[in-house]
């Protein structure tokens, strides 16, 4: 903190009272340009005062009020800057009531809203994506997207997939030779992706579980969409939605996927452990076998399947039916 001139010279003027510049210099063996550099940087950090303006000696001070001094006026304006904080909140809270009561009365009064400032309508999507738990079906007209988006969303569509939510995409048959789209498509499927494809999509459209449509408006270019909160007309969007994708062609080929007939009762008891997130011990303790048993089983399904993990398996069991 001080330098060292000026902590001999801060000890010696506690030690001293009524010393002077004379004094110090004799005692400590510093000159006066040395001892008035010192005497700055103390008078600075307010460890040293004149008495009065007229006198010529200091006097040395405690730290603690040295400390009072200097952040008297920064604590002063932290305390204001706290009040003003402390007081937009305030005002800000008040308009949440508002805003919500609002949100209510527009949710009763009209199932389909329209929006036309696409960052809203982004905003809408990343905040119900956020805190979907069930589902989230897409249907994707168009070319695809570029890869910075598609390696954005594969980030996220994990996350979701992880935590247990279905997520389904429709997209056109042209994404096929996409290769951004290829890459996300190959990248997802594993970790339980779905993805199809159609040789026409007629609007742009995203169902988030039960709660949420958002459809293009199709009229003409524009980029407005309707956002569609009403019970009876999101489930018509979901039927003519799995209408769709039961009629899709599958992005990729199931090719070279095993038969379920490969597998006996006790193998398809195994999986259904796996897929329900047993561990080895507790399903063979089910099943009445030993673990080395059980992890042979496991050992050849995750072969047969092709699958890199147990939960990748278990993905692939559904998709042939094993389960």
């Amino acid at each position: 903190m001080l330098g060292e001139v000026s902590y001999e010279l801060y000890q010696f003027a506690v030690a001293q009272p009524g010393w002077s510049k004379e004094d110090a210099s004799d005692a400590l063996g510093y000159s006066m340009r040395e001892l008035n550099e010192a005497i700055s940087e103390l008078v600075d950090k307010r460890l040293l005062r004149k008495p009065s303006e007229e006198s010529d000696l200091y006097v040395a001070m405690s730290p603690d009020v040295a400390l009072s001094e200097l952040v008297d006026d920064d604590e002063r304006h932290l305390q204001e800057l706290r009040g003003s904080i402390t007081k937009r909140r305030r005002d800000f809270s008040s308009l949440v009531p508002v805003y919500l009561d609002a949100r209510r009365k527009l949710a009763l009064e009209s199932s389909v809203e329209v929006l036309e400032d696409p960052v809203q309508i982004q905003r809408l999507i990343i905040d119900y994506g956020r805190d979907v738990t069930e589902q989230v079906l897409i249907a994707q007209p168009g070319p695809g997207y570029n890869a910075d988006v598609h390696e954005e969303g594969i980030k996220k569509d994990l996350t979701l997939l992880a935590n247990g939510v279905v997520r389904k995409n429709i997209s056109h048959d042209t994404t096929r030779d996409h290769v951004p789209t290829r890459r996300a498509v190959e990248a997802l499927t594993p970790a339980g992706g779905q993805y199809r494809t159609l040789p026409q999509i007629p609007l742009r459209l995203m169902i988030f579980d039960q709660n949420l449509v958002v459809a293009s408006r199709q009229l003409g270019n524009d980029l407005a969409a309707l956002v569609i909160r009403d019970v009876n007309l999101i489930r018509v969007f979901t039927d003519i939605y799995n209408a769709a994708w039961d009629v899709a062609t599958p992005f990729l080929p199931e090719e070279n996927m095993p038969s379920p007939s490969k597998l006996n009762n006790v193998q398809q008891a195994i999986l259904k452990g796996l897929a329900a997130g047993h561990g080895d011990e507790a399903i063979a303790r089910r099943l009445d076998i030993n673990v080395r048993t059980c992890r042979r089983h496991i050992a050849w399904m995750l072969e047969e399947l092709g699958a890199g993990s147990r939960f990748q398996a278990a993905i692939k069991a559904r998709e042939a039916g094993w389960i």
